[in-house]
């Protein structure tokens, strides 16, 4: 590994922090963003953002850079786009818990200094974000779920964010949420999903037509102890999955590689301790250094970067190989 450490020190004024995500921008900065306040669902909470300039050695103090006075905001993603515009995707608690959250996104046109006035996607309760958009021609992805059914859906536009529509529910025995999106070199479209419970796995299914229609989703074998999850397809071809390689526990945090049939074969683990490390953001840059966010203890998001080499020399993950 190249380099492991925490975004900033812990703020006296939000104790906690949770639900990191991170993107880079066209000069090569990293900007990584979360929700904190004083507890998640917190009236106080907004979401924060700081910056790694290129060359820099520490990430910039963290702004606010989405707030609604009263409401709590979360779970939240970027999207870049090729008109330098910088697109950012949450969540806004419109009464006490995330079954109320409505989606929102606002724009930033100086590679999110300064941003628009947040606008509502659609009205629809407990439709939330959690992992990254993607990105295919003429046409946006965003990986949504119901809070309210436990049932991911997929978030899709065909007119660059002019409007959206809602693909039909992905069902799973224990429900699920968080989907994590990647194309495979065929065109197909991977999903794997959190699922509820204790003692669960990683879900998946598959979409052979832009995401419009998914397969019935099935488990993979790789545990998931009811937690957020990242899959991500390197500039190789190559799979990187993280998560926690525990079914009842949010630690250890792991991050694997495979190939895009799903063998996976190597996996280093990030943190090992009895505390919590979740909700993973995996991100390649043009460096083709692989970079990653993660919630730490609640106080904290931790950045990691490393190597695909480096990852590739990880302990033999075959025993997890299996659907």
């Amino acid at each position: 590994m190249i380099l492991k450490a925490p975004i900033f020190d812990q703020l006296p004024d939000r104790p906690t922090a949770h639900c990191g995500t991170i993107c880079a921008l066209p000069d090569g900065t990293l900007l990584s963003a979360w929700f904190g306040g004083s507890y998640e669902t917190a009236p106080d909470v907004v979401i924060l953002s700081s910056r790694l300039e290129p060359g820099a050695t520490a990430w910039s103090e963290p702004q606010v850079i989405a707030e609604v006075p009263y409401h709590a905001l979360g779970q939240n993603v970027f999207l870049p786009r090729p008109d330098g515009s910088l697109w950012l995707f949450f969540n806004v608690i419109t009464d006490r818990d995330w079954t109320s959250a409505q989606p929102h996104m606002q724009r930033s046109w100086d590679n999110g200094r300064t941003w628009e006035p947040p606008v509502r996607l659609l009205d629809y309760p407990g439709l939330m974000f959690r992992s990254k958009p993607l990105v295919l021609p003429g046409r946006i992805i965003l990986p949504a779920y119901d809070e309210n059914t436990w049932q991911s859906r997929m978030l899709i536009s065909d007119d660059d964010g002019a409007s959206w529509r809602l693909t039909e529910p992905i069902t799973t025995e224990a429900g699920n949420i968080h989907p994590c999106l990647v194309q495979r070199s065929d065109g197909s479209l991977l999903a794997y999903l959190r699922t509820g419970g204790k003692g669960g796995f990683i879900w998946r299914t598959e979409s052979f037509d832009g995401g419009e229609t998914w397969s019935i989703a099935t488990p993979t074998g790789l545990p998931n102890p009811n937690s957020g999850i990242d899959l991500l397809r390197l500039r190789s071809g190559r799979l990187v999955l993280a998560f926690n390689n525990s079914a009842t526990l949010r630690t250890p945090l792991c991050v694997m590689i495979g190939d895009e049939d799903e063998r996976w074969s190597a996996m280093q683990v990030i943190e090992d301790e009895r505390h919590e490390f979740s909700y993973p953001t995996l991100l390649q840059t043009e460096d083709e250094l692989l970079h990653l966010v993660y919630t730490y203890r609640r106080e904290h998001i931790h950045y990691a970067r490393f190597t695909e080499d480096w990852l590739a020399q990880g302990q033999p993950a075959h025993e997890l190989s299996k659907h």
